[in-house]
C-alpha cells in the first residue's frame, strides 16, 4: 500500500478540497471504496455514492442539504457497467428512460427522458447545442462523472424543460501523476482502445513546474453496428492543462476534437413485424429479426466532426467571497442521409405482405456555439442567519446553418429478400436556413441556514431570441425567403425548504419553474395579418416533496420524492384556422421515485431505485388520428408515446479483498422497463421488459506480482438476450433494444 497526500483542485478554488491521506492499492489500483467523494462537487467520486454536487445550486453544497432530487453517476459506475454511451451510463437512474430509439442511434445521439420529458445537456455547466444531425456527443470516457438534477432548472440554467437537466463533468488535470491504457473487444465485432495520462509537468520545466498540470484523454472505436451492414467508428482526443499559481486560483483549458464517420443506423421498424406478428406472404408469419436493417448501406450516412475549446477559472478572494467563470467555443458539422420505414400505418395493426414502405432524406448541418457563465458567491451572516448568496450572468449564442431535403416516399424494401446495396438518388436540397439563437440571463440565489433549517430562494430573468432567414431552393416557392424573429423574455423562480436532523434524515419541499421558447408555429391573430403572431414560451412548474437519509459516517444515501409537474402553452393544431396553431396544450406528470446508493461493506457497492409516473395530456382542444378507425380522437386524457409509467433497477458489484478468491470481482444488475403507449391515440402499448446485466473482473497482480496495475473485466449486457422493443411513436416507428452484447477489457493503470 502506498500513501499519497495531495491537494486536488476540483475545477476551482471555491471548490478546492484538501484531501486527507488517500490509500491507493499499489501503483495502479483504484482508491478504496470506503470514504466519501474525493473531489468535491465536481470532482472524482469514490465508489458509487457522491455526497456533494454543484449541479442544483452552482455552489459547493451537500446533496443531503439540497432540496431537490439529484443523481450522480460516478466514474467507477461507468467503468463497472462498461457504459459505452451516455444512454447506457444513465440506465440505472430512476425516472430517467434511455434509448428511446433502442439499438438504432445507440451511438449517434444522447436521447433520453427525465420524468417523461426530454432534457437539455450541459458540459461543465455550459449548455450544449442541439440540432440532431450535428449535435455534439460526449463519450463517457471523457468524463469524471454525470450529474442529473430532476425538475425544472431554469433559475440557474435558462431555457430548459420540466424534467430536469444533465451535466457532464470533464476529466481535468490533477497534481498527482497517473496513467491508464485499455483495450476492449466484443459486441458487434468491435474494438475499442483508449488512454488517460496526466499529472504535474516535469521538474525540468523550471521553478513554475509545480503550478502546472496536464491531462490527455483519447479513444478509438471501430466495428459493426447493431443492424446488418452498418458500421460504428469514433475517435477523439481531449487535452487539458491547469495553471494553479496559488491554492486560491486555478485556470483550466480543455480542448476536444472528435470524429464520428459512422454511427450505425437511425431508422425505425413497423409495429406489425416487431410488436405484432406480420403476414409476410407465402405462408410466412412472424417478426423481423432484431438486427433487421430498413436502410441501404450505399445511401446511409452519418458523418460528424466536432471540436471545442473551453476554459474554467476560479478565484477565492477569502473565506467569504469567490468568483467563477467558464466559457466554451464549439463547432460541429454533420452530414446525414437515411432511408427509413415510413407510413406503414396504412396497414394498421393487421399489416400484411413483405413490402415495407420507406422515405428518404438528407441534411448538411453546421453548428457554432459560444457559451459563457460568470458568477460570484458570497458567504456572510445576518444575525442568526447564515447566507450563501450566488449572483451571476450567463450568455449563449448558437448559430445553425442547414441544408435540408424533403422526405419523399419511394424505394420500398422487401423484408424477405432485402437488398442493401441499391442505387438510391438523394432528393435535391429544398431549403437553406441560417438561424441564430441567443439567450442572456441574470440570476440570483440565496441559501439561508438557521441552525438545521435550509431555505433556498432564487430568481432569474432571461432575454432570448431566435432569428434568421430560410431560403426555398426548389418548388413553386423557389427563391422565396422566409424570415423569423422570435424574441422572448421570461422570469423564473425557485423556493425550497429543508430541515436536516441530527440522525441524517432531511425532509424537504421545493417549487421550481422553467421556460422554453417555441421556434416554430404561429398563432392566428388578425392584428398580425396573414403571418399570425409568435407563440408564447412553453412554461413549466413543479411541486416536489421528499426525504433524504444518510446515516452519519456512512456511504449510504437514500432519496424518496413525490412530484407534480405541469407543462403549459404547448402547441396544438388550430382546428378553425388551418396552418396555424393554438396554445391549449398541457401535459401533467404526477410521480414518485426512490433511489439508493450505498457502499455496504468493503468492496460492495449498490445502486437501486424505482419510479412510478402518471403522464397524460391534461388540457387540449386538438385531435389525433386513430389508425384503427381512420377517425380523429381527442388528445385530452391520452398519454404521450415512449414514456413508460414505471421503471425499476438494481445493480450490485462486489470486489473480494481477502481469502483464496482475492482479486476477483463479480456483479450484476436487473433493469425493469414498464409498458408505454406506442401512438398518440393510445391504440396499442409497448409491453414491459426485464433485462439482466453481469460483470466479472480480476486484478492480475494476484496472479503474478509482475502484473501489478493490470485488470481484466468481462461485461454482458442483456445477458439473457431478451427480445424487446424500447418504444414506438407510431405504427411505423418502433425500435428494438440491443440484443446480448459481451465485451472483454484489459486495463493497465499506473
Amino acid at each position: 500500500m502506498a500513501q499519497v497526500s495531495a491537494q486536488v483542485s476540483a475545477q476551482g478554488a471555491d471548490h478546492a478540497v484538501t484531501l486527507d491521506t488517500l490509500s491507493v492499492d499499489g501503483a495502479g489500483g483504484r482508491p478504496s471504496a470506503s470514504g466519501t467523494d474525493t473531489g468535491g462537487p465536481v470532482g472524482p467520486v469514490r465508489g458509487y455514492t457522491a455526497t456533494r454536487s454543484s449541479v442544483a445550486t452552482k455552489t459547493d453544497t451537500s446533496i443531503l442539504e439540497t432540496a431537490q432530487s439529484i443523481s450522480v453517476v460516478s466514474r467507477q459506475q461507468i467503468e463497472d457497467q462498461n457504459a459505452l454511451t451516455i444512454n447506457q451510463a444513465l440506465r440505472y437512474t430512476p425516472s430517467v428512460t434511455t434509448e428511446q430509439r433502442g439499438s438504432a442511434g445507440a451511438t449517434r445521439l444522447e436521447q433520453f427522458y427525465i420524468r417523461g420529458f426530454s432534457a437539455p445537456l450541459f458540459l461543465d455547466g455550459l449548455a450544449l447545442p442541439g440540432s440532431r444531425d450535428a449535435s455534439p456527443t460526449v463519450d463517457p470516457y471523457r468524463l469524471e462523472r454525470v450529474d442529473v438534477v430532476k425538475g425544472p432548472s431554469s433559475v440557474l440554467y435558462g431555457q430548459s424543460g420540466p424534467g430536469g437537466i444533465v451535466n457532464f463533468v470533464s476529466k481535468v488535470p490533477r497534481f498527482v501523476r497517473h496513467g491508464e491504457l485499455f483495450v476492449q473487444g466484443g459486441g458487434f465485432d468491435e474494438v475499442r482502445g483508449g488512454f488517460d495520462v496526466g499529472g504535474p509537468v516535469a521538474a525540468e520545466a523550471g521553478p513554475l513546474a509545480d503550478q502546472f498540470a496536464y491531462r490527455v484523454v483519447g479513444l478509438g472505436w471501430t466495428g459493426n453496428g447493431a443492424q446488418k451492414t452498418t458500421e460504428v467508428e469514433r475517435f477523439f482526443i481531449n487535452p487539458s492543462v491547469t495553471w494553479r499559481p496559488s491554492t486560491d486560483t486555478t485556470f483550466t483549458v480543455i480542448g476536444n476534437y472528435q470524429r464520428d464517420p459512422f454511427s450505425g443506423a437511425y431508422g425505425g421498424l413497423p409495429a406489425v413485424g416487431t410488436l405484432f406478428p406480420r403476414n409476410f406472404g407465402n405462408g410466412v408469419i412472424g417478426r423481423l429479426p432484431v438486427n433487421f436493417y430498413d436502410g441501404d448501406r450505399n445511401y446511409e450516412r452519418s458523418d460528424r466532426t466536432q471540436a471545442s475549446i473551453s476554459y474554467i477559472f476560479d478565484h477565492r478572494f477569502n473565506d467569504h467571497l469567490s468568483f467563477h467563470s467558464a466559457g466554451r467555443y464549439l463547432r460541429s458539422e454533420g452530414s446525414y442521409r437515411s432511408i427509413f420505414t415510413a407510413f406503414d400505418d396504412i396497414n394498421g395493426p393487421f399489416g400484411t405482405g413483405p413490402i415495407i414502405p420507406r422515405a428518404r432524406g438528407a441534411t448538411e448541418v453546421d453548428i457554432e456555439a459560444f457559451t459563457i457563465d460568470n458568477n460570484a458567491v458570497a458567504k456572510f451572516d445576518t444575525g442568526p442567519f447564515a447566507h450563501t448568496v450566488l449572483v451571476g450572468v450567463d450568455h449563449r449564442t448558437f448559430n445553425n446553418r442547414t441544408l435540408a431535403t424533403p422526405f419523399p416516399i419511394g424505394f420500398p424494401l422487401n423484408a424477405l429478400t432485402p437488398d442493401y446495396e441499391t442505387t438510391i438518388p438523394q432528393p435535391a436540397f429544398s431549403t437553406a436556413s441560417k438561424t441564430s439563437a441567443s439567450q442572456t440571463g441574470v440570476y440570483f440565489q440565496d441559501q439561508i441556514k438557521l441552525d438545521r433549517l435550509v431555505v433556498t430562494l432564487g430568481g432569474r430573468y432571461d432575454i432570448a431570441r431566435q432569428s434568421g432567414p430560410t431560403l426555398a431552393l426548389t418548388g413553386v416557392n423557389a427563391g422565396r425567403v422566409t424570415r423569423q424573429d422570435v424574441p422572448v423574455d421570461a422570469f423564473t423562480g425557485r423556493l425550497s425548504v429543508l430541515y436536516l436532523f441530527d440522525n441524517g434524515v432531511a425532509p424537504y419541499f421545493s417549487y421550481s419553474q422553467a421556460f422554453e421558447p417555441i421556434n416554430s408555429g404561429r398563432i392566428f391573430d388578425p392584428a398580425f395579418g396573414s403571418i399570425g403572431r409568435i407563440p408564447d414560451p412553453v412554461s413549466s412548474d413543479q411541486y416536489e416533496v421528499g426525504i433524504k437519509y444518510q446515516p452519519p459516517g456512512t456511504d449510504i444515501l437514500l432519496t424518496a420524492s413525490a412530484f407534480d409537474i405541469r407543462q403549459s402553452n404547448t402547441l396544438n393544431a388550430d382546428p378553425r384556422n388551418p396552418g396555424f396553431s393554438i396554445q391549449t396544450g398541457e401535459v401533467g406528470v404526477q410521480g414518485v421515485e426512490f433511489e439508493a446508493r450505498a457502499t455496504l461493506a468493503e468492496g460492495l457497492n449498490l445502486i437501486g431505485g424505482f419510479s412510478l409516473l402518471d403522464i397524460r395530456n391534461t388540457a387540449s382542444t386538438s385531435d389525433t388520428a386513430n389508425a384503427l378507425t381512420n377517425q380523429n380522437v381527442p388528445l385530452l386524457g391520452r398519454r404521450p408515446v415512449q414514456a413508460p409509467d414505471s421503471t425499476a433497477s438494481l445493480f450490485l458489484d462486489y470486489r473480494i479483498s481477502d481469502g483464496p478468491l482475492i482479486g476477483f470481482g463479480i456483479g450484476g444488475g436487473v433493469r425493469y422497463l414498464g409498458p408505454s403507449w406506442g401512438d398518440p391515440a393510445n391504440t396499442f402499448q409497448v409491453p414491459e421488459s426485464v433485462l439482466v446485466d453481469a460483470v466479472a473482473s480480476y486484478d492480475l497482480k494476484h496472479l503474478n506480482p509482475s502484473l501489478q496495475g493490470f485488470t481484466m473485466q468481462i461485461n454482458a449486457q442483456n445477458l439473457l438476450d431478451e427480445r424487446y422493443v424500447t418504444g414506438c411513436f407510431s405504427y411505423s416507428g418502433c425500435y428494438y433494444g440491443l440484443p446480448r452484447t459481451v465485451y472483454a477489457t484489459l486495463r493497465y493503470r499506473w
